[in-house]
């Protein structure tokens, strides 16, 4: 189910890339929707499980986790927070690599290893990622387009970008580091952190009061609280 979700969400927002600019309120709306349903399943789910089976410390890994998405955005250049100046002619090669390499991160809780005993491959978080990653392939594929790349080398890209998710609950699956599940939930939590909140705080032009968004916010947290909540899905 994990890669069929992503995988989906990926060929979505990459096809919404033709109808849907990056500089259209539409795609800014789409993302603080994205950001905030991503955050609220960060508090409402993922944050309280840690500190239930985990210890004091969680928290160093949840920081360590946001200071490495800090260094992963001068890699990526901001893009897995829907960040790409208009001006920019194209996207640099070592944008992508950071990119990928958050996409390979942020997928190692959705490992069915754990010590927690849940399974995150289905429910609010599988959802919270595949809300994340759908704006992001809209805003990759439209950045790609602008460069001029050949459509082989973009759809190359886009597939790298889906399966990177998956291959990292693939990989900790693989590799005996159960004892460890927990502190690596916890520094995906520390990157998606800093990554929700810094969409939420972007995605406002010249930090003006914007009631539409608001709306959208709080669509994507309730509906977060909702699904997190056992009541869906």
């Amino acid at each position: 189910m994990i890669w069929l979700v992503l995988i989906l969400s990926v060929a979505i927002g990459a096809g919404a890339a033709w109808v849907v600019p990056t500089a259209s309120k539409t795609f800014k709306y789409l993302l603080s929707f994205s950001g905030a349903f991503l955050f609220a399943t960060l508090l409402t789910h993922m944050i309280p499980e840690i500190f239930e089976h985990g210890n004091w410390n969680m928290g160093w890994w949840i920081m360590l986790g946001f200071a490495i998405q800090l260094l992963l955005d001068h890699l990526s250049e901001g893009l897995e927070h829907g960040h790409f100046h208009s001006k920019q002619s194209k996207i640099s090669w070592l944008a992508i690599s950071g990119l990928l390499l958050h996409a390979f991160l942020e997928g190692m809780p959705l490992s069915s290893t754990g010590s927690s005993g849940h399974n995150h491959a289905t429910g609010g978080f599988l959802w919270a990622i595949a809300l994340h990653k759908l704006p992001i392939a809209l805003l990759v594929t439209g950045a790609l387009r602008k460069s001029g790349v050949r459509l082989a080398t973009l759809l190359g890209i886009l597939g790298l970008f889906a399966f990177a998710t998956p291959l990292g609950a693939l990989v900790v699956n693989r590799v005996d580091v159960e004892q460890w599940s927990l502190q690596l939930l916890a520094i995906a939590v520390g990157i998606l952190l800093h990554v929700s909140t810094t969409i939420l705080f972007e995605s406002s032009q010249n930090h003006r009061f914007n009631a539409v968004k608001l709306i959208f916010v709080l669509a994507g947290m309730l509906l977060a609280g909702w699904i997190n909540s056992g009541m869906i899905l």
